[in-house]
């Protein structure tokens, strides 16, 4: 079985507030930004970590070149599913 490489990886800043799939799996949501590094949390695990050297390949996913300052919380996880929700919520009322 062959695997579809991504292509054409391009630097990028990302942007505060957005979720983003990474290419090697999960899906991180962007708290702070700044010189194409991040602070990343992982939406599901919780695991908060600063990426340096953060891409995006055409398929939308994102990957980068190291992280550091990775430890687990909760309150992070929590925080982005209760924006969620009051996104969702919102959607629905208009």
């Amino acid at each position: 079985m062959t695997t579809k490489k991504r292509q054409n990886p391009q630097r990028f800043e990302a942007v505060p507030g957005e979720t983003y799939e990474n290419a090697g799996g999960g899906r991180f949501l962007c708290t702070d930004s700044w010189d194409r590094s991040a602070t990343m949390v992982n939406v599901v695990s919780g695991w908060k970590c600063t990426a340096h050297g953060l891409v995006r390949y055409e398929d939308g996913t994102i990957e980068w070149d190291y992280s550091t300052g990775g430890f687990f919380t909760d309150l992070e996880t929590l925080k982005h599913r209760q924006r969620s929700m009051m996104n969702a919520m919102l959607c629905c009322a208009i």
